[in-house]
């Protein structure tokens, strides 16, 4: 088991971490402010605390209990709000420039006099302090638009955490105290945005991440936070708290643009003419519908990137593919377009990216007890990807029909709603919806096979290796038949219970995720070529083809099922004394998956198991145990410990429907120098009609269209298929304690 310690100047943690599937989500959207009424004499019963968030004048009012507490819960987050106090008998007092944080309670102790009114700022009260569970770093508006970030890149904000650093080899991913990026768990407004399936290496569901930077009112990251609200992570939990519009109308507008002119042309004596052309621009705007009821905000952000590719040829590019011409490159262009009938499309240096986003936020103040909000979020963004480039023997060059763009399409809707019923209960629920289609569409179609040609002249050696150097065009073998759905329905519900020095939490959740992974490599055919020559006599080497079996048909080889989850907690937030929090509680999720996996009896036999083992009936316990200690005036410090389970990709069980050993197949015949002239037995076949199959699937190719006879040994090759490769889940796994 993995255990995790964290030590700092003001703070101590440890964790255990455990690994899951995605949980149902129930972060904390709102702020609270929690504190105690007091005089000269002793506590004050029946004080009238006022809360009224200035920008919007929403406002919530609350009484103190017999021993002076009280407590605010389901308030917007920021400011700065305005702490009023009135009680019989004494002066009125006031706290005003207050700023509160998603999910950390401020703790505010007022001390009224009967002489005189007291008006003080949050910042000059003694003993007022915002109180953590676990490790935070936390921005608020003004610090995010002061950190540097010319992407304009959400990751950005989070290597602003001395526990985060980014992968730059790995698509930047965010790694938290040493974790995988697909580990994370990112959030915005409460919803699950991370990418569940597990396909981007750095975590999040697109390239540049799904909000406008303009838009973000909080940003945090937490790397153990022990609160049962936080789950689904074993790296850490990145949460995005969206603007809410106020009683003014704010906007604003930007516009970035970069290009090669504006860049160096040289580096260490190599000049390289590199095509550069970057634009960024977006504007934010918020305010009020309705005075003091309801307010809207918009967000929109647009990126347009041409960056050159890493690797390429000729002047064109720092860094050339060894053994590689631009002579090379355009005589196997013509052959392919005179003998194929397809265009390549030639080598292209550059790769285009764009992401845009769209935000509209509600907020509506139903009545100084119940406040609602609804949010839209879009992100649709694109980027290419080039293919089959290898900078070490035996070196190859992808032509931009290998390519591919990526799609990615993100739409979230989300409704909440805090109420306040009485002065020490109150609740939060929550409905979101969220759908994610991906894409992987080549540049060149899906008219052909993937071709992988020799640059050798004439074959020498094997007939089925290259010597020098390869070129590359068609659809990338895996880019044949590959699309990915899911979508994701989510209801959540908190209720907070203040009893005097103790504030209970109860929350109870469900998500329903289905999932829609179609992936088959190779449907489409991928031949090699030995040699020039060959490829221009339509001689291949080898061909290797995939496939749904026995119909062909993809759609009978998806991996399509539901994964549902409850979740169920409590928690006690204590305030053992003035300077001492203590939060404890437990968590608990269990799964379910409303569909099992094709039955493998093959599988059953090989390993006395069935392959159709899914995460259904499992579930995982999640004790959490934290302290917040105000020592001093100038140290707190804070720890505790706790199971956190979740963050593990989709991928993994989707595998388990897809890769059954039943719904697909593949072949390899590779061309030999023997009698029957390729790799493939064929029983009950004299030689010379096993030479006739290997020539029908090596002679005169075309990359469009396969001999009947090479796609019927694809479907009824049933020996290869018994004993093919199946996944499957270990019928022992323990969700949480896994190792």
């Amino acid at each position: 088991m993995k255990i995790r310690y964290y030590l700092a100047a003001s703070a101590a943690a440890l964790s255990i971490a455990v690994s899951v599937s995605t949980p149902v989500m129930a972060q904390e959207t709102s702020s609270s402010v929690r504190g105690t009424i007091e005089s000269d004499t002793g506590p004050v019963a029946d004080a009238t605390v006022t809360v009224t968030h200035e920008p919007s004048g929403t406002v919530l009012a609350t009484t103190s209990d017999a021993a002076g507490n009280f407590s605010a819960n389901g308030l917007r987050v920021g400011g700065p709000f305005t702490v009023a106090v009135d009680a019989n008998g004494y002066q009125s007092a006031q706290v005003t420039d207050l700023f509160l944080q998603a999910g950390q309670p401020f703790r505010l102790p007022v001390v009224l006099q009967t002489q005189q009114e007291i008006v003080v700022t949050a910042s000059a009260l003694q003993g007022a302090v915002e109180q953590s569970n676990g490790p935070i770093t936390a921005l608020n508006r003004e610090q995010i638009e002061g950190v540097a970030s010319v992407n304009r890149d959400i990751r950005d904000l989070a290597r602003r955490d001395p526990l985060v650093s980014l992968d730059l080899t790995n698509s930047r991913a965010i790694e938290v105290a040493g974790n995988a990026g697909r580990l994370n768990r990112f959030s915005v407004d409460g919803v699950q945005f991370s990418d569940d399936f597990g396909l981007n290496n750095g975590g999040l569901p697109s390239s540049r991440g799904p909000v406008p930077y303009d838009a973000i009112e909080q940003f945090s990251v937490k790397v153990a936070p022990f609160d049962i609200a936080e789950g689904d992570f074993q790296g850490g939990a990145i949460n995005v708290v969206l603007r809410s519009g106020g009683n003014k109308f704010k906007g604003q507008a930007f516009f970035s643009y970069t290009d090669e002119n504006l860049n160096g042309d040289t580096s260490r004596g190599v000049t390289a003419d590199v095509n550069l052309s970057s634009k960024q621009y977006g504007a934010f705007l918020s305010g009020p519908i309705i005075k003091d009821t309801l307010f809207f905000m918009l967000a929109y952000e647009k990126s347009k990137d041409s960056f050159p590719y890493d690797s390429g040829v000729g002047s064109g590019v720092f860094t050339q593919v060894p053994l590689i011409t631009q002579a090379q490159i355009d005589a196997v262009t013509a052959t392919a377009q005179s003998v194929y009938n397809y265009d390549t499309l030639g080598f292209e240096p550059n790769q285009d990216e764009e992401d845009e986003k769209i935000i509209a936020k509600l907020d509506w103040n139903i009545s100084d007890a119940h406040r609602a909000s609804a949010t839209f979020i879009r992100n649709l963004g694109t980027y290419q990807v080039q293919q089959n480039t290898f900078l070490t023997p035996v070196f190859a060059l992808g032509l931009e029909s290998n390519a591919y763009v990526t799609r990615e399409e993100i739409n979230t809707g989300t409704v909440e709603l805090n109420s306040t019923w009485s002065e020490n209960f109150s609740t939060t629920v929550r409905a979101s919806y969220r759908d994610y289609n991906r894409d992987q569409d080549p540049v060149g179609g899906r008219s052909i096979s993937n071709f992988e040609v020799c640059l050798d002249p004439t074959s020498a050696g094997s007939l089925t290796s290259c010597n020098t150097a390869r070129l590359f065009f068609g659809p990338d073998v895996s880019r044949h038949t590959n699309l990915l759905r899911t979508s994701n329905t989510s209801f959540d519900a908190t209720a907070r219970l203040d009893l005097g020095d103790h504030s209970f939490r109860f929350m109870t959740g469900f998500t329903d995720v289905d999932t829609f992974n179609l992936f088959i490599q190779r449907s489409l055919g991928d031949l090699y070529f030995d040699s020039l020559a060959d490829f221009a006599a339509r001689r291949a080497s080898r061909f290797r083809l995939g496939g749904a079996v026995p119909t062909l048909d993809p759609l009978d080889a998806a991996a399509d099922f539901g994964t549902q989850n409850w979740t169920f907690g409590v928690q006690d937030d204590w305030q053992a004394t003035p300077s001492l929090t203590i939060n404890y509680g437990v968590r608990y999720d269990l799964f379910n998956n409303d569909t099992l996996p094709t039955l493998n009896v093959n599988f059953l036999a090989r390993q006395g198991f069935s392959n159709r083992e899914t995460f259904k009936g499992r579930g995982v316990w999640q004790p959490r145990f934290g302290f917040n200690w105000e020592a001093t005036d100038r140290l707190i410090i804070r720890g505790g410990a706790g199971i956190f389970a979740g963050g593990t990709p989709d991928v993994y069980l989707s595998n388990s429907f897809a890769n059954t050993g039943l719904l697909t197949n593949a072949i390899d015949i590779q061309r030999n120098t023997s009698a029957a002239g390729c790799n493939v037995p064929t029983a009950g076949l004299t030689p010379q009609q096993q030479l006739a199959f290997c020539n029908a699937a090596l002679v005169g190719v075309s990359g469009a269209n396969f001999d009947p006879s090479v796609v019927n040994f694809l479907t009824t090759n049933t020996a290869s298929i018994s004993a093919s490769p199946t996944d499957a889940i270990d019928p022992d796994l323990k969700l949480a304690r896994k190792l």
